[in-house]
């Protein structure tokens, strides 16, 4: 029995197949089919793989189409492939294009919208799907591929144990059941296998292999203005390629801008102090992202993005808290001003339990409104700074009180250090069920740093207790690999909980994971803050249990940062999700913001890298430096930011409209 692999179609991806196939399977690249190959075939004496015809006798085809346009992945369709892959068998062949079929055929693998980890946990039956690899309808020894599936390790599908099984059954049937073995080395691979040695300096390398991606791949310098891409989409195209997020974001402008400054503390590298100070510039001197209206009911702080209209509160304090630190490190506390007007913005709009509402919205959020039939008037800032927000939410709300504490240790206002207070109160009330985002250990890892931050400005055995309880209960629940994986908490609690139906997959941000235990861990949303958390908390306490948890947690990262020279944009980059059994990046892909594959400057890179170089140079996040040039600005600033002020909504925060009538009217001002 012979074998035929056809590749009927011009490819952009490099063709893997061809050094797996045996010797009596052929490939060949042509535009039509071989009639004599066809003949063969129905007379039982060759097999054939059609990948991506244009027409097949005997079969409909329709369009070309993209399986992001219905949120497909491949799945298992039939046992052709062995116990290895079952039916429902849930395999990343990330946006692939394939045709629609309307002829019905025997499907042995599908595109298909459903739910899951690995497999498809509410099957198939009502799933939205096309086949992609199927036998022609008159004859078995014919199968038709839809799509190009040559190109598997180029393309990055995904996981490769389950591939390495699909293509080997594929050549195996060509070849008339003789065992074909595919063994190979993806593209973009972790650093380091799980039980690898590294080097005695692996933290360093790690660090610097980040620095460097940083300034060859992030940043940048735009008509003078410099700027850092928001990171990579988690889509990966045919040729195994991830396009840019070229968003300008606050919170990344401030994230960032400590990787190279302690890249210049540790280094002396000028390329680290030209893109720290550049970077705080754009975000503190312009009004890219930066609402500048003294009149604005949000003056001072940031908003999302250089396009956004939303002000969420932990972005504004993790850029801050980046932007702090880098002055810190240049000895240059110039922006103090700035980073105050920004501390005193939220600390107004947050009310007396210190509990945020996650996102202000200009206009919207000041605007009046009709609620039971009576017309509210317009809002100010005073409106939020009454209002106790009743959700106790660590994902949006965590790193704010850690920004309060930093503000109470370099101007020694104590409503920043009341508000922190009062927030870690109510959290320690509710601990460990607080409101979760895209999954609990998110939420558990972020409340550590502000826990950590008030027992390093107020040392005392409540708050000691405070940062024990929440250290404690992360460290329990680390496993072999140094991590916690990632969990969903109480349903009722969740924002973005994983998928109830095959319909609800990929329609908006989700977890990782489909169920409690699947081996996914979170690079984005968790383990990055549990990292930069535990080391302030062995900083604030000297506790050695910490110390050891932040070890094992620094070991993991050196471990999963991306390699690839086939991919170069990724390499020394950290991903979002990461499978530590298949040890490859890996999870449920229901996410459509942020999908697993995904790479982010602020939110993961930069804390990872950050937290490497402050451990390298034995010293917390906590800024005291410059406290001098705080304390003397505070009071003054206090007093402006505090001043009672009319009605009036912001246009991106380069114009305000004032209310005159204490009504619904406005004029620019």
């Amino acid at each position: 029995m012979n074998g035929y692999y056809l590749q009927m179609f011009r490819p952009r991806a490099k063709n893997d197949i061809v050094k797996f196939l045996p010797e009596n399977v052929t490939f060949m690249n042509c535009s039509a089919i071989d009639q004599t190959l066809l003949e063969q075939a129905y007379q039982g004496q060759a097999r054939l793989v059609l990948e991506c015809p244009a027409s097949v006798d005997g079969v409909e085809m329709g369009k070309t189409i993209y399986a992001d346009s219905f949120k497909a992945r491949s799945v298992v369709a039939s046992d052709f492939f062995g116990a290895e892959l079952p039916v429902g068998r849930i395999l990343a062949q990330h946006n692939f294009a394939l045709r629609e079929i309307s002829t019905p055929v025997k499907a042995h693998l599908a595109a298909a919208r459903v739910a899951g980890y690995r497999d498809a946990c509410f099957g198939l039956q009502d799933a939205q799907q096309q086949p992609i690899l199927f036998e022609h309808p008159q004859c078995s020894n014919i199968l038709i591929s839809t799509t190009p599936l040559s190109s598997f390790i180029t393309s990055r599908f995904a996981p490769c144990c389950d591939w390495q099984n699909l293509m080997g059954s594929l050549i195996s049937w060509l070849a008339g059941g003789t065992p074909v073995k595919i063994e190979y080395q993806q593209t973009v691979r972790p650093a380091y296998q799980a039980g690898e040695t590294m080097p005695a300096d692996a933290e360093e390398q790690a660090f610097n292999k980040n620095a460097e991606w940083f300034y060859r791949e992030m940043v940048y310098n735009a008509h003078g203005i410099t700027g850092v891409f928001e990171g990579y989409s988690s889509l990966v195209d045919v040729t195994g390629r991830q396009s840019i997020m070229p968003a300008l974001r606050g919170d990344c402008l401030g994230e960032c801008s400590a990787v190279g400054a302690l890249d210049y503390a540790l280094h002396n590298e000028p390329a680290g102090r030209d893109m720290a100070e550049g970077l705080i510039r754009t975000l503190f001197d312009t009004s890219k992202v930066r609402d500048v209206c003294p009149a604005s009911q949000t003056y001072g702080s940031i908003f999302f993005d250089a396009e956004s209209r939303s002000i969420y509160g932990d972005d504004n304090s993790r850029a801050a808290l980046g932007a702090v630190l880098s002055e810190d490190l240049l000895d240059d506390p110039k922006h103090a001003r700035q980073v105050l007007e920004m501390g005193y913005s939220l600390l107004r709009t947050t009310g007396p339990n210190g509990l945020r509402e996650p996102s202000l919205l200009q206009p919207e959020s000041f605007q009046g409104y009709l609620e039971a039939y009576e017309y509210l008037p317009n809002r100010t800032w005073q409106h939020y700074a009454k209002k106790n927000y009743p959700k106790c939410h660590p994902h949006y709300q965590a790193w704010h009180w850690a920004f309060n504490l930093e503000l109470y240790a370099l101007s020694g206002d104590k409503r920043f250090r009341d508000s922190a207070v009062a927030a870690l109160e109510e959290a320690n009330k509710l601990f460990p069920d607080f409101y979760w985002q895209n999954g609990a250990t998110g939420d558990w890892a972020r409340v550590l740093l502000p826990y950590a931050m008030l027992v390093e400005v107020e040392d005392t055995p409540e708050h000691r207790e405070w940062l024990d309880r929440a250290a404690t209960y992360f460290i329990d629940r680390m496993n072999e690999y140094g991590i916690v994986p990632e969990v969903m908490g109480k349903r009722e609690l969740g924002h973005y909980p994983a998928p109830e139906s095959n319909a609800d997959y990929g329609v908006a941000e989700c977890t990782l994971i489909q169920f409690n235990g699947d081996p996914a861990c979170d690079l984005l949303y968790s383990l990055n803050y549990a990292f930069a958390g535990m080391h302030e908390a062995y900083m604030a306490t000297g506790n050695e249990r910490y110390k050891a948890a932040c070890d094992k947690m620094a070991d993991f990262f050196c471990r999963v940062q991306a390699d690839s020279q086939e991919q170069p944009y990724l390499h020394g980059a950290w991903l979002h999700g990461f499978d530590y059994q298949l040890w490859e990046f890996f999870s449920s892909a229901s996410d459509s913001g942020w999908g697993p594959w995904c790479v982010e400057t602020g939110w993961t890179n930069s804390w990872i890298a950050t937290t490497f170089a402050l451990r390298k140079l034995n010293r917390p996040l906590l800024s005291r430096k410059g406290a001098e040039v705080y304390s003397k600005l505070a009071p003054a600033i206090a007093e402006e930011m505090f001043r009672p002020q009319l009605p009036s909504i912001t246009v991106r925060g380069t114009r305000t409209e004032i209310n005159t009538t204490g009504f619904s009217s406005f004029a620019q001002g």
